[in-house]
């Protein structure tokens, strides 16, 4: 009798036990980071030699902090190719000389961290295209691919919009034509300089001269290379002082 009830007593002491440890299992199991990543495009249509403006979204969707690195390229690989086939190509986002390394951070629980690449490389041709990201939280490492975000699915038609280099910058006729179209007239001379500006991006440094009702017109400007657009009005006489920063082997 005392042997059965020593044998009860071990029984309930388990059962008592098994919640208990389950409880356990199921904390540790809640209590870990998961990271998500999603880049989103600011468009699904483009014009061949478009840029691309790319929103990358980090989320730590677990129940504890997150070690992570700082987007960049130094913990973000992106790749394009074909939709609905295999082949990948890998593409740079544009990035100043002044941008630091890889930079550690914490992703705290339900948290995300979010930044915008501008890519220059991504409509060089038309047809329908898939953009994947992949994430290394600790940096990208040869052969350790990251966390892998949804592919996103745009398409490249139309007229092309500007001429790029083997670099992705728009060509010195294209930037030209730029200003050309700003001042709503034909060029009676015109002139181009790749520098790079304090933020450690390149602009083109445009000045153009144009007759208008029988005076002369002359304008100066920054045209940025990668979106093509006018990024800020500059003086004419400027161009001595611009012709002193640093230069890039410019594109025709």
């Amino acid at each position: 009798m005392q042997r059965l009830r020593q044998q009860v007593l071990l029984a309930g002491a388990l059962l008592a036990a098994l919640p208990l440890g389950c409880a356990n299992l199921a904390k540790k199991e809640a209590a870990a980071p998961r990271l998500e990543v999603v880049a989103t495009l600011d468009s699904v249509e483009y014009r061949p030699g478009e840029a691309v403006v790319c929103t990358v979204k980090v989320t730590n969707a677990g129940d504890a902090p997150a070690p992570a690195g700082s987007l960049s390229a130094d913990t973000l690989e992106f790749w394009y190719g074909p939709a609905g086939t295999d082949l990948r190509y890998r593409r740079e986002p544009v990035r100043s000389s002044k941008e630091e390394g890889f930079e550690p951070c914490t992703i705290a629980p339900k948290a995300s961290i979010s930044r915008r690449f501008v890519f220059t490389r991504l409509t060089e041709e038309g047809g329908h295209f898939a953009l994947h990201t992949l994430y290394s939280p600790g940096g990208n490492v040869a052969g350790k691919p990251g966390t892998a975000g949804p592919a996103f699915l745009y398409r490249v038609d139309g007229q092309r919009l500007f001429r790029r280099d083997e670099n992705g910058l728009i060509r010195k006729q294209d930037a030209l034509e730029v200003l050309r179209q700003e001042m709503g007239c034909d060029l009676t001379s015109a002139e181009a300089k790749l520098v790079r500006n304090e933020a450690g991006f390149l602009d083109w440094f445009v000045t153009a001269e144009a007759k208008g009702d029988g005076q002369p017109l002359r304008r100066a400007c920054f045209v940025n290379p990668y979106t093509g657009v006018i990024r800020a009005e500059a003086k004419p006489d400027a161009a001595l002082r611009v012709a002193t920063r640093e230069k890039v082997e410019p594109s025709r």
